[in-house]
This record gives structure tokens, C-alpha cells and sequence, in this order.
């Protein structure tokens, strides 16, 4: 599995859209395959509902099949992720379209709804852990300043968990991290 898949075709952009496909996505760990009904019984789906969905990952090349295991005379099928991570090529943010624009928004806010749900369910339901915020405001970048800000965080983040997968570990519990960058609407960028 390589480490990031760089999307460059629209129908990858569109099918990764769908927040329904980026859980499924996110189901996967490591380079553990999974079967469909593996992944609908993770996410409490029915198995139709998942199977068409990995259909369209797989049609873009965001998911491959890895192996076919025959249980009790039925064919089960075993899929990976091509990459643990997917980012979209500069390419589609230079020459950008109303089409490509509303891929990829619906892609983030797909990102961002799987972040939202994670946190609220976090605050809800798991009122004995601690709970880990961190939050700046009004600061004034540029899109590059931001970016690499972005990759600089990306990469402290990733060292400092490349071998934190182990649940075997003594005192862990599973945690999700996210970093935002958002620009922030005043009164000036809203008249504007």
C-alpha cells in the first residue's frame, strides 16, 4: 500500500465526496484487508449498502481487491486502500471549475461532518476520559503560510503516532486527532 494516493481525476474527487464513502475509508487500518460485511458490521450497516459503496471506491482506484476466500460455498471478497492517505492535486485548485469546486468542498465537509460526529460522540458518551482541545484564532496567513503550517503539523503528527496502532498497549484507548486550517469570515471577507 503506497502512503498517499494523489487525486487526479474528478471521478476519484467525486466518488471520495460522498461522506457515506469517506466511513468506509476510515474503517480500514493498517494493512488490514476487509470484507464488506466486516466493514457493514464496523459501521452497523446493511451489507448491500456497504458492497455498493466499496463498488464505487473500487471502480476509481481508491480501493483495490486484495484476496477472495471461499467460506461455506460463497465468495468473499477482501479489499485495502490503495494509499493510507488521498490528497487532491494542486492541478484541480489552479484551473477550478464550479464542478471540481463542489467535489471538493463536498469532499471536506465530508471530512469535517466524520471529525464532527467523532467529537460528539466523544463529549456525550465518554464523560470519564479527558478530552483534548487546542484552538487559535485571528491569526492573518497567506494561503502558502497556511499550507505549510498544514504539512509542518502533518509531520509532527504522523512521527509522533507512526507506532501508536499497537491496542495491545497497556492504558490506551482509541483517540481521534484532526488539525484544521480554516479561514475565518469577518465582517470585511463577508461584504467582499
Amino acid at each position: 500500500m503506497k502512503d498517499i494516493l494523489v487525486l487526479r481525476d474528478l471521478e476519484q474527487i467525486k466518488a471520495i465526496s460522498h461522506p457515506y464513502r469517506v466511513e468506509v475509508f476510515g474503517t480500514f487500518e493498517g494493512d488490514q484487508p476487509q470484507s464488506a460485511k466486516q466493514i457493514a458490521e464496523k459501521l452497523g450497516e446493511p451489507h448491500a449498502k456497504v458492497n455498493y459503496h466499496i463498488k464505487s471506491l473500487l471502480k476509481v482506484g481508491i480501493l483495490e481487491l486484495v484476496e477472495e476466500k471461499v467460506k461455506s460455498g460463497i465468495i468473499e471478497k477482501y479489499y485495502l486502500p490503495v494509499a493510507h492517505k488521498l490528497v487532491i492535486d494542486k492541478s484541480f485548485m489552479q484551473n477550478i471549475d464550479d464542478d471540481v469546486l463542489h467535489s471538493i468542498s463536498q469532499a471536506s465537509l465530508s471530512i469535517f461532518e466524520r471529525v464532527s460526529e467523532d467529537f460528539y460522540k466523544a463529549i456525550e458518551k465518554t464523560s470519564g476520559r479527558p478530552k483534548h482541545i487546542t484552538y487559535h484564532n485571528d491569526y492573518y496567513l497567506t494561503n502558502e503560510e497556511v499550507k505549510e503550517l498544514m504539512q509542518n503539523i502533518n509531520e509532527l503528527v504522523k512521527d509522533y503516532l507512526k507506532d501508536k496502532k499497537d491496542k495491545t498497549r497497556e492504558n490506551v484507548s482509541p483517540y481521534s486527532v484532526g488539525v484544521m486550517g480554516i479561514p475565518k469570515l469577518t465582517a470585511q471577507t463577508k461584504r467582499g
